[in-house]
């Protein structure tokens, strides 16, 4: 009787590998959702912070260039404000905040240019008004953009993907050694020996290697093969005498 071919994929070895990979990955992925949650949500709040800090510091640094009707410096504290790169543009409204007075964005290559306010796109903005105290004499917009935050979070989830495979691999190739050590390779043995009895090998050496169930299998098998001699010996003397 042949014996039975066993694929790679139908091994104990295989199929304890990837229930604990599939697992694994499972807990692991389902952290890498959180933790890119949080970090969205700490990113979103370091750019609206951003957006409400720099219109109220504007807001202070041009009461006295609004109240002059002086264009150049205002334009001069934009242009200031906007070596921050995060910042997309920023819109000077004069009194009412009905018209531009001043407005500065980026153009293509991240180049400030002038700007006509009409700032369109997905941005965290904050308005803030500058006032003399008494009187409004202008207010000042600020457009932070969101591409530092797409970009971020896109390289936060490549490296927890990277992460997450490079543990799969060393998990997979650490248990395979492990397994081969403490559970396969004694099964691989015990079945040797249990092929060897079939073809009627009883002087073979049947030794537990370990105090678990393993070894407690090879126990067995050493009992069944000491009753087979007995019985064998039992069978020969018998038929000497008949």
């Amino acid at each position: 009787m042949s014996k039975a071919v066993i694929r790679w994929y139908s091994t104990i070895r295989i199929k304890i590998v990837a229930v604990v990979i599939v697992s694994c990955s499972l807990v692991l992925g389902a952290l890498s959702v959180y933790n890119t949650i949080n970090e969205q949500s700490a990113l979103t709040a370091e750019l609206d912070t951003l957006a409400q800090v720099t219109s109220k510091r504007l807001s202070r640094h041009l009461l006295g260039p609004l109240w002059d009707l002086d264009n150049n410096l205002v334009n001069s504290a934009l242009e200031a404000e906007m070596l921050e790169d995060k910042i997309e543009a920023i819109v000077v409204w004069d009194e009412g905040g009905k018209q531009v007075f001043s407005a500065r964005e980026r153009g293509p290559g991240g180049r400030l240019i002038e700007s006509n306010g009409a700032i369109s796109g997905d941005y965290f903005s904050a308005r803030s008004e500058v006032s003399n105290g008494d009187k409004a004499i202008g207010e000042v917009s600020v457009f932070v953009s969101k591409r530092e935050l797409d970009n971020q979070l896109k390289q936060s989830i490549l490296a927890q993907v990277i992460t997450l495979v490079a543990l799969i691999i060393v998990m997979a190739l650490v248990m395979t050694m492990v397994m081969n050590q403490i559970i396969i390779g004694p099964i691989t043995r015990l079945a040797k020996h249990a092929d060897d009895i079939s073809h009627g090998d009883l002087k073979q050496s049947i030794v537990a290697e370990s105090n678990d169930e393993i070894g407690q299998l090879a126990e067995a098998f050493h009992r069944m093969q000491t009753s087979l001699r007995v019985a064998f010996k039992r069978i020969y003397a018998k038929a000497k005498t008949t």
